[in-house]
């Protein structure tokens, strides 16, 4: 018998994103349909997310918003000795609200497009496993509207990063960033930088490389020379720099601490040896 859906309803569900949904390219940056793949190879690891046969575009990184939702409630789940599963329901209003997302009717049409993306997107990879052998899943794998609310299943390469809280603390303030370069270099900073005092430095080709936009490198660097001529990325310092005889950025947290993003009891998750990883600068 299949087991009872979670209520993925709890109030004192904080924001949390897994550490690998960070560190690698899974989600289209752009705004506008993206059908082609991502493809990155690591040194170790390798990544490719495809569209399903059928299927008009890929997940987009406001998309993996949801993901963050479900991560978010399923932490808190075990915080609280509540019965674990990689299948949720909630109200769509809960999801919207949790977001920072008004509750208009487009945005519930926005919502159930994202679920679809999601459950399009064709993911392999090599990165979260014990083993050189990739994995595959859809970001969703399955999902319904019911009388009770949405209904989702989660994979099990996801589930398995909660259970082992492979996961860090993101600030509210990261669903009101817009732009997709934004988004993706604030996850990495929250990876990278994290609380650190000092600055994490990389190259503007590793970023490019790293991101698996599809966006021309030269438009994409532009736009990472925008948000460093702020200064501000949200709750970290961003400043042009030259690393190892390249143009790049220093990424640092913002002087004045920011509690929303810091480390709580039980955030700080479990890093085996085997998984740890370094950018290649």
């Amino acid at each position: 018998m299949a087991e009872p859906p979670l209520p993925a309803i709890l109030e004192h569900a904080r924001p949390r994103a897994p550490v690998d949904l960070m560190n690698w390219p899974w989600f289209s940056l752009a705004k506008t349909p993206r059908a082609a793949p991502i493809h990155y190879q690591g040194r170790r690891h390798s990544v490719l997310v495809t569209p399903a046969l059928g299927a008009s575009a890929i997940a987009t990184i406001w998309d993996a918003d949801i993901l963050f939702w479900a991560t978010s409630q399923l932490i808190q789940a075990q915080d609280e000795k509540l019965r674990v599963t990689p299948t949720l329901i909630a109200p769509a209003r809960r999801i919207l609200r949790f977001l920072g997302r008004d509750t208009g009717h487009s945005q519930y049409e926005r919502l159930a497009a994202a679920l679809e993306r999601l459950a399009a997107s064709e993911v392999t990879t090599t990165v979260g496993t014990l083993s050189d052998r990739p994995v595959r899943c859809h970001w969703i794998e399955a999902w319904q509207q019911t009388e009770g609310g949405i209904l989702l299943t989660l994979p099990e390469w996801l589930l398995d990063a909660v259970r082992r809280r492979r996961v860090l603390a993101i600030d509210p303030g990261y669903f009101t960033l817009s732009g997709g370069i934004q988004r993706w270099l604030w996850l990495l900073a929250r990876k990278h930088a994290g609380q650190q005092s000092t600055d994490w430095r990389i190259s503007f080709d590793a970023l490019h490389a790293r991101s698996g936009s599809a966006t021309r490198h030269c438009h994409f660097v532009a736009a990472l020379r925008r948000i460093a001529q702020s200064g501000r990325l949200l709750t970290y310092r961003v400043e042009p720099v030259q690393h190892c005889g390249n143009e790049g950025l220093s990424i640092g947290r913002w002087a004045v601490p920011v509690h929303s993003a810091a480390l709580v009891p039980g955030d700080k998750p479990v890093f085996d040896p085997q998984f740890r990883e370094r950018i290649c600068e």
